[in-house]
């Protein structure tokens, strides 16, 4: 078992840059972020404890001190528009976990 958050940043550098940090307060292995800001051309991220693999509207990090092992499946997410990414994540001694984070925004019509 791990912990995993998720954070939609709705395009705010702001709550992409605090999105790790809940990680740390909250103890989480992996942090989902979706809808990162696109504005800034180039942005990107580092953090003392999480990895992060970074994707036009997805985001993934992972916890180095975790144990967890992250293998990028870039094979699924190929010609997806930067909006998927795909890793499998194993803890020493359990099975892998294929994780799939995804975004789509459409809008309704009412």
């Amino acid at each position: 078992m791990f912990r995993v958050i998720h954070q939609n940043c709705a395009q705010s550098y702001v709550r992409t840059v605090a999105a790790p940090e809940t990680g740390v307060e909250r103890k989480a292995d992996v942090v989902f972020l979706q809808n990162p800001p696109t504005e800034r051309a180039g942005i990107g991220i580092s953090h003392s404890v999480y990895d992060i693999r970074e994707r036009k509207l997805v985001w993934m990090a992972v916890h180095r001190g975790s144990g967890l092992t992250m293998n990028e499946r870039t094979d699924f997410s190929n010609n997806a528009d930067d909006n998927i990414i795909v890793v499998d994540i194993k803890r020493r001694g359990k099975k892998m976990i294929r994780i799939i984070n995804i975004y789509i925004q459409r809008t309704r019509e009412i």
